[in-house]
């Protein structure tokens, strides 16, 4: 299963994302593109703690659900909730906010090369390692570029 911690899919999402027009329509859901790289950016700073989180109780938290939520079922199609603290960054400017993004995502992705690293509580899955984690990071991240087309 991909990993942004694996240089190669790290890259992939880097180039998918040089590709990403501004006014490029969604295929589902009702983000613009310039909501969606801000709300890839809130899921970055989510996972590096620059967000504030608790968890949410509820079935994703589930060790068993999780799992197969991350590594088995699709997500679904503009159907899921989205928390709160994944929609805190408003658009600006489509090249500054695609840049802190690549930002964000390259402090998330060196973080998981450190055996060590600590991630933050996440809103609905609760409290996860740094394979977890970096599995359902890809998962939200392709989820997000396939609905604009890249």
């Amino acid at each position: 299963m991909p990993t942004i911690f694996d240089p190669d899919s790290a890259k992939a999402i880097h180039l998918r994302l040089d590709r990403l027009a501004p006014d490029a329509p969604p295929l589902w859901g009702r983000m613009s593109a310039s909501q969606m790289v801000c709300h890839l950016t809130d899921s970055c700073k989510v996972a590096l703690g620059e967000t504030a989180t608790t968890l949410k109780p509820g079935i994703l938290s589930n060790r068993l659900v999780r799992w197969l939520i991350i590594s088995v079922f699709p997500f679904p199609r503009g159907k899921a909730p989205t928390s709160r603290e994944f929609l805190l960054t408003r658009p600006a400017d489509w090249e500054a906010d695609r840049r802190t993004f690549r930002q964000y995502f390259d402090r998330v992705q060196a973080k998981g090369q450190d055996p060590q690293a600590k991630w933050n509580v996440h809103p609905s899955f609760g409290s996860m390692g740094t394979a977890q984690y970096g599995k359902l990071m890809h998962k939200h991240m392709d989820h997000h570029l396939r609905q604009f087309g890249v």
